[in-house]
């Protein structure tokens, strides 16, 4: 009701703001400044303040560039399965164009993600391929395929999110080199680069990334409006960058002029 307001043309009253801040945290558990604004066509300095005005209430918790829900430790992570119907078609083309860059007998280590999960579905048909993951889910898939030689890093599984992190994937990580690394991002930050909501996985992809001669970020458009909890990579470490063309011109632009080698598809 309080976005139906707005767009016909009514100004938002404080207390319509902050129904629509909270509503949004009700269904997401988590905010971004940026993100509100353009939706509620309001200045991010009255977002900025509303939510600096909910927190003294106990309504919610700041972060850097948004809120969480008051029950968020750090923020808000949803699950594999609340990820995957997100831009699925975008993450799709993205997956396609990933897949198109391989070449018979090259070594591959995949990160966790709904993205590299479709990614890895794209690997069938390319042969032989030696492919090393943390990825359950991409597990199920590749074990499928008699193309691929697959090594499964084991670990402590992240519950609901099927991937392996710990001790264990660490150390099979060091002994392991690969042509190119694919990597998720929980979120993109211009001034940081990418960044993932769970400490123990930044660790385990920091060691993707030093194991790997290319490293390649998929990443949808939403990505560029997400907030999550710290820093995966820098973009000097980021080979190429492929997004769908979902993405802002402006988000692009920012890309560009930072140096990063994008593939819009």
């Amino acid at each position: 009701m309080v976005l139906d307001l707005f767009k016909v043309g009514c100004p938002m009253l404080k207390e319509q703001r902050f129904e629509a801040i909270c509503d949004e945290l009700k269904k997401n558990g988590i905010i971004s400044i940026d993100d509100l604004s353009k939706r509620l066509n309001i200045s991010r300095s009255t977002i900025r303040r509303d939510i600096f005005e909910l927190e003294s209430n106990a309504a919610l918790k700041r972060i850097r560039g948004g809120a969480v829900a008051v029950h968020s430790s750090t923020s808000y992570e949803p699950t594999f399965y609340e990820r995957a119907d997100v831009s699925r078609d975008e993450k799709r083309r993205i997956a396609a164009a990933a897949a198109s860059l391989i070449k018979p007998n090259e070594t591959l280590l995949l990160a966790g993600g709904t993205t590299i999960h479709e990614f890895a579905k794209q690997l069938r048909n390319i042969s032989p391929l030696y492919v090393a993951t943390v990825d359950l889910m991409s597990s199920v898939e590749l074990a499928k395929y008699p193309n691929v030689e697959l090594t499964i890093l084991g670990g402590t599984v992240r519950r609901s999110h099927y991937s392996v992190i710990g001790y264990f994937a660490e150390s099979m990580i060091r002994q392991i080199h690969a042509d190119r690394a694919f990597l998720n991002a929980d979120a993109v930050d211009f001034n940081i680069g990418t960044m993932n909501f769970s400490a123990e996985e930044i660790a385990v992809n920091k060691l993707i990334i030093e194991a790997s001669n290319q490293v390649i970020v998929l990443c949808d458009h939403t990505k560029f409006d997400a907030i999550a909890f710290a820093n995966t990579c820098s973009f000097d470490k980021i080979d190429l960058l492929i997004t769908g063309r979902e993405i802002r011109e402006d988000y692009l632009d920012r890309l560009h002029e930072i140096g990063v080698e994008v593939m819009v598809v």
